[in-house]
């Protein structure tokens, strides 16, 4: 499962749990962990965009450093 399919379904959870009849006590419970897994998922998707922008960073540094071609022949 991906993380973008439990970011959906842990929403969809969080949305219907009033609804689903728990004690009070019960939903708080579960409103908190809920939280706390959503804060997670974030955290996750959060430091794989920054590893991919680092990455793209990198690329395009190596680029312009790279010697240029000159043709020897102009």
């Amino acid at each position: 499962m991906t993380i973008d399919a439990l970011i959906m379904l842990s929403g969809a959870f969080v949305a219907a749990l009033p609804f689903l009849g728990f004690p009070n006590s019960w939903d708080t419970f579960f409103f908190l962990c809920a939280g706390i897994f959503i804060i997670a998922l974030g955290i996750v998707v959060r430091r794989r965009l920054g590893q991919k922008t680092r990455a793209l960073k990198d690329e395009e540094l190596s680029a312009t450093r790279a010697p240029r071609y000159e043709d020897p022949e102009q």
